[in-house]
């Protein structure tokens, strides 16, 4: 059975599981692939630029961190990070709302653990193909809750 798992280390602010549950299925669905296990940890900057500097040595900001675990052939096995300070600044500086750069961020990530890369321009121009497709697609009401604008 897929698991997908959720966790939020970012104040105030939660993903929905069943929300993100939904939309991944989705996209795997529509790459015609099945998910084994996929960890999403919803973190911030520090975290992210902490792991980018660990693991690809690089000192630099960054949306979305992806560690694909695949077998060649085998159902989808990886780990998301996410930094939601990232995407929010994003949002802004790309004029979009946050819920879309969130999305766009998980479906982008997803399609590395899928295989797609975006090193050459090539690259870059076939995954936001497949991007701009599942945004249009992945319909999903709660995909998060800001917990401080509840009180």
């Amino acid at each position: 059975m897929p698991a997908i798992t959720v966790i939020n280390h970012y104040p105030n602010f939660r993903l929905l599981t069943p929300a993100v549950n939904t939309a991944l299925q989705y996209i795997a669905s529509g790459e015609q692939q099945k998910v084994k296990n996929i960890l999403l940890i919803a973190t911030d900057d520090t975290t992210l630029n902490r792991l980018k500097k660990q693991y690809f040595g690089d000192d630099v900001l960054t949306d979305t961190i992806s560690f694909n675990y695949n077998e060649p052939g085998l159902a989808i096995e990886g780990e998301i990070y996410l930094s939601i300070d990232r995407i929010r600044e994003n949002a802004q500086k790309y004029g979009n709302n946050f819920k879309n750069e969130l999305m766009l961020v998980i479906i982008h990530s997803l399609l590395h653990l899928m295989g797609y890369d975006d090193v050459t321009a090539a690259d870059q121009r076939r995954m936001a193909e497949r991007q701009r497709k599942y945004l249009e697609k992945v319909q999903v009401k709660y995909l998060f809750r800001n917990l401080k604008q509840l009180r």
